[in-house]
């Protein structure tokens, strides 16, 4: 995984936890969350989704008592 300097990224998602965008000429994916920064080549920011994707089902089908998520708002957990 190349990093050029000259990076222009494209905004793919914004939310209050971060961000998700990625530069085009080098195939590098950027997940900032707070004073987290990840570069990932894009087959592995796909494979890091679905992971949290099936985690985010899980959770929101557990029981209420069972969940400590609260989905009111984004909390980060140092």
């Amino acid at each position: 995984m190349e990093h050029s300097p000259s990076c222009q990224h494209t905004m793919l998602a914004r939310s209050p936890v971060g961000h998700v965008s990625v530069c085009p000429d080098c195939g590098v994916v950027h997940l900032s969350m707070d004073c987290v920064s990840v570069r990932l080549e894009v087959n592995a920011f796909l494979a890091l989704a679905e992971m949290l994707s099936k985690a985010q089902k899980r959770l929101s089908g557990m029981h209420p008592h069972e969940s400590l998520a609260c989905h009111e708002s984004a909390h980060v957990v140092h």
